[in-house]
């Protein structure tokens, strides 16, 4: 799982992979590459001319609603019920909070579509960017002699020039790309922060690199991914849905290979597993994560595909719209309290599943 190579400079290269070089890379950094290819189908063939072809795409093959399973999947974990029953605010998120995000997605595209959507878009914003914070952070190995940088510095290397990228898609999409000094004031200030947080970080990591440091490859390249992530999101594309493809995909396929291994390693993977497969339905754990996923998928293919032949009334079309941002809104909602790993539980639940790999790797060291 982890290689070590200095280079003739003397700067020591470790490539400690979170689940194996072949998983990374398929799951972490391949899906960019992916991205790519599914916005020039959309862009530049006549498949994108083809409504089938257009709900596949925009969905990458499905991907967008199979990475909703995983959040409902943490529901048939019977130590996840006991413990979010335990705590009344938790009970509330978890047990109506979905609910409420759904009744108001609905009305609230009813009656204010142009709020709904931003909301949503805003939302989905943030959750994609703490995504990359959180896997940036499973590829470090603290205490292991690699390059470093301070959390904060390295959060808002990440976070800010995500935001300039999206206050540039934001821009084109709800102004029009007015030019103005306000926009241009704006954008500069912006543009300078990223610049400063980027430049903080290279600065820092060479530092620490130039002192014997060793340079974690996998979270190298992971970070400047993360950094580019969104250069798509602003300059390419004309509505929401093809402009924020690229970024998407990526995250899609990062999500679903996370939860994968952590259900495979959690209940599937063999003896260590077996108290945990425990607090399950008697089923097997894989087959019920993917059936959960996929059920996501036929939901969303039934829709489409019902509204594309036989059509829908103005009002039925809004509510449909609304269901389908009201899935997306309740997965943010969900998602950032499962993965908050400032919270004993999810430390416990989730994390040691995650690092399984890694502390193979340091007692074989």
């Amino acid at each position: 799982m982890t290689s070590s190579v200095i280079t003739k400079e003397g700067v020591r290269l470790e490539y400690p992979w979170m689940f194996g070089r072949t998983y990374d890379l398929l799951f972490f950094f391949f899906p960019a590459l992916l991205g790519i290819v599914f916005f020039s189908l959309w862009r530049y063939t006549s498949l994108g001319m083809s409504a089938i072809w257009t709900i596949l795409l925009l969905e990458a093959f499905g991907a967008g609603a199979f990475h909703w399973g995983p959040t409902w999947f943490a529901y048939f974990d019977k130590k996840n019920r006991d413990y979010w029953k335990t705590q009344p605010v938790k009970m509330a998120v978890f047990y109506f909070g979905p609910a409420v995000v759904m009744t108001v997605s609905i009305l609230g595209n009813i009656y204010f579509p142009w709020l709904i959507t931003l909301v949503t878009m805003l939302w989905a914003l943030q959750h994609l960017i703490q995504q990359n914070v959180g896997i940036l952070l499973l590829y470090h190995n603290q205490g292991r002699g690699e390059a470093i940088v301070d959390r904060p510095t390295e959060m808002r290397s990440q976070q800010v020039p995500a935001i300039f990228f999206a206050a540039i898609f934001y821009w084109r999409y709800f102004f029009g790309a007015p030019k103005n000094e306000l926009c241009a004031f704006i954008g500069a200030i912006l543009l300078a922060g990223a610049a400063f947080y980027v430049g903080k970080y290279i600065y820092l990591f060479s530092k620490q690199v130039k002192e014997g440091a060793a340079i974690n490859v996998p979270a190298t390249l992971f970070w400047a991914l993360s950094v580019l992530a969104f250069l798509p999101f602003a300059f390419f594309g004309k509505q929401f849905d093809d402009s924020f493809l690229i970024p998407v995909t990526m995250h899609w396929f990062q999500y679903i290979g996370l939860n994968y291994m952590l259900v495979k390693n959690k209940y599937a993977a063999g003896a260590g597993s077996d108290e945990n497969r425990l607090n399950l339905p008697k089923f097997s754990p894989l087959a019920l994560f993917f059936i959960t996923c996929g059920m996501g998928v036929l939901t969303l293919v039934i829709i489409k595909a019902t509204v594309h032949m036989h059509g829908a009334s103005p009002l039925m079309t809004q509510i449909i719209a609304g269901v389908y941002l009201g899935t997306a809104n309740t997965h943010y909602l969900l998602d950032a309290f499962l993965w908050r790993f400032r919270e004993e539980h999810a430390r416990k639940t989730i994390l040691p599943f995650l690092l399984v790999n890694r502390k193979k790797n340091q007692a074989a060291a």
